[in-house]
């Protein structure tokens, strides 16, 4: 797990399990990202619900200005849960989605940008 800023920190479905370490870090609440992609198949992977990643970086930003502690989480948490992340951190902050990508990617260093997905949310404002 890996803490964005002070509210919204980013992992993996084995960070979501462990009990103790979201006591110690004061976890509010678990936001699962794999809910807010789906497959398409003539697609080849992923893509975002473009209204279901901006309600939910709606959410961390509200969850955030009350001081929740927030985990956003996916599977293995370098896709899905950083690209939730860069769309908080974009709207809280007022940054491009490529600085914010960067951003994310200098807290979690192993989050993969998927271009194709900033393209989908730009594309969807």
């Amino acid at each position: 797990m890996d803490w964005i800023d002070g509210n919204v920190a980013v992992g993996s479905w084995v960070d979501a399990w462990r009990i103790g370490m979201l006591m110690r870090e004061e976890i509010d609440l678990i936001i699962d990202a794999r809910t807010l992609f789906h497959r398409v198949p003539w697609y080849g992977g992923r893509v975002p619900y473009v209204d279901r990643v901006k309600r939910s970086a709606d959410l961390l930003l509200s969850t955030s200005s009350l001081g929740a502690r927030v985990l956003v989480r996916c599977r293995w948490g370098k896709d899905r849960t950083p690209f939730v992340a860069m769309m908080y951190v974009s709207r809280r902050y007022n940054l491009p989605l490529m600085k914010a990508y960067e951003l994310v990617k200098q807290k979690r260093p192993q989050t993969r940008v998927h271009l194709d997905w900033v393209r989908i949310i730009e594309e969807g404002k």
